[in-house]
Order: structure tokens, then sequence, then C-alpha cells
């Protein structure tokens, strides 16, 4: 029972320093949603583990995640290994922020032994980490078609082109979740999003993705599924778009993220009123031709 107690009581502490609250879920104050790692260090080796929850600080009131709902325990037994140590992931499901729990570590010598516990407080949140999609600048919600020849206007009446529109808009992130494994100020866990361009009248096909830029992800290249994976460093990226112009007829472009996620945690998207980004591009004059006499 020494032994247990010296080890095992430490590492509460160190599982709850740097959890203050603030906008982003942690271990001790997780969204709704998320899925968080819970490890114990220092455990003699041989020793068995169980991990499991209860409504209250004193142990009772254990609770069955099956029936609960709330909370998927997703490894809670096992034998501690020559690292000493015990660890399961825990996924804290919607409803979870109506209640406070505790979260429980007990191990066991081998062989039926003597056993000791220890537990910390969890208080789930409801989930804010959000993705967005604005103009640049925000309030930039309509322009005219491009008419630059960097954008493949020709005016020249025998090789008239009308050429293509460049527009940009921002992805992103709020609330992203801070990665306790390294030391970099700022960094947080990757996060991921499929974007959807449409164009309304549909009758233009002239339209795509040109590039979607972080400044330290670098260009981003999507993956089998369409998705587009952040560096957690991100905040945002920047989408670049091409329209190509169609005289005589308005635009409107849409720009919608979707099968938004954040990494390691599985947070999903907590507001998708704001997934979805307009600008109209106006009517430009048709002109058939023209000719001297």
């Amino acid at each position: 029972m020494t032994q247990f107690e010296h080890i095992i009581i430490p590492v509460l502490l160190l599982l709850a320093l740097g959890q203050a609250a603030n906008a982003q879920s942690t271990a001790r104050q997780p969204y709704e949603g998320a899925l968080h790692t819970y490890t114990c260090n220092g455990i003699s080796m041989g020793a068995g583990y169980d991990f499991y929850i209860t409504a209250n600080a004193d142990g009772s009131g254990r609770l069955d995640d099956g029936l609960a709902g709330e909370f998927d325990i997703i490894s809670a037994k096992g034998i501690v290994g020559d690292d000493g140590l015990a660890s399961t992931p825990i996924q804290w499901n919607t409803g979870a922020s109506a209640h406070q729990y505790y979260v429980w570590l007990e191990a066991t010598a081998p062989d039926g032994g003597c056993s000791n516990r220890i537990n910390i407080q969890i208080s789930p949140q409801i989930n804010r980490f959000d993705l967005l999609s604005e103009n640049i600048p925000v309030d930039n919600t309509a322009s005219c078609p491009a008419v630059a020849s960097t954008d493949g206007f020709n005016p020249l009446a025998s090789a008239y082109d009308a050429g293509s529109t460049t527009l940009k808009f921002i992805v992103r992130r709020i609330n992203g979740t801070d990665n306790k494994l390294t030391a970099q100020a700022g960094d947080t866990y990757n996060w991921s999003f499929e974007p959807v361009l449409s164009v309304d009248p549909s009758l233009n096909t002239g339209i795509s993705i040109v590039s979607i830029v972080g400044v330290n992800s670098g260009r981003l290249v999507a993956d089998a599924n369409s998705l587009y994976t952040v560096n957690g460093t991100d905040q945002e990226v920047t989408v670049t778009v091409a329209v190509r112009n169609v005289p005589g007829s308005l635009q409107d472009i849409k720009l919608m993220i979707k099968n938004q996620l954040e990494n390691n945690t599985n947070l999903p998207d907590s507001n998708l009123a704001n997934d979805t980004v307009n600008h109209r591009l106006e009517v430009m004059p048709i002109i058939e031709g023209l000719n001297g006499v």
C-alpha cells in the first residue's frame, strides 16, 4: 500500500497542472465530442489497473459507460508493463456537460494483492471548437469580374476572351486544443476540412479551387477523401478559387466546408451556421463584337 500511495498520488498533481478553464478542450475540462487520454505513470510493473468513472468524489455512484451514454472508456483494464504506465482514451459525448465526473485509476498488486486508487475531477464543457469561412476582407461580399491580362482577359476583338476572376477566402479555426505533447507555444492539434465550391447559375463549369495555403502548413494537398489537413500552428488558411467570367450573367459563388474535425480529439464543428461563405460577381456587359466601316 505504501508504495502505491507514494507513486500514484503525484501523478494526479501532474495531470492537474495547467488545466485552468480556458476556451479549448482539456483533459480536465473536455468539450463534448472530444477524445482525451488519461495516463498514470510510475506504477509498479505487473500491477493490474482499472479505469472507471463515478458520480461522486467518495467513489460512490460508479457509472456504466454503456448505460450512461455520456462517455466511453476505450480501454479500461490492463497490466502495467516495464514502462510503469497505465492509460486509457475517454470519449466525452453529448450531454456530458450537464454533470461532473470523477475518473478513477485503481491499481492492484499481482496475484490479487493489495490495491490503491486515485481520482481526478472532470467537468465537461459544451463544445466550442469551430471552423468558419469568410471573405477577404470579411465584408467583401461582391465585386466586379476581373478584366486584367493576368486573369486571362483578352479584349482583342479577333481573339476576345472574358477571362476569369480570382477570389480568396479564409477558413479559420477557433478554440483549438493545446498540444501538450510539444513545448511549442501556440501549438494545437491539426485540423481538417473538405471544401465544396459551387456557383449559381450552375451552367458555368469553369470554377475550381486553385490552392489552399497556410503560413506554417504551406500548400496543402487533399487526401483520398478530399480532406485538407492543416498544421495545428495555423489558425487559418487561405483558399484561392478561380471563376470563369460569363458576360451578361450574375454569378453567386459559394464556398462551403464540411467534414470538419480536430485531429487527436476527434472534435466536430460546433457551429454549422458559419460554414458557408458567399461572394457575388456582378454582371459584366455583353459585347458581341467591334467592327468598322
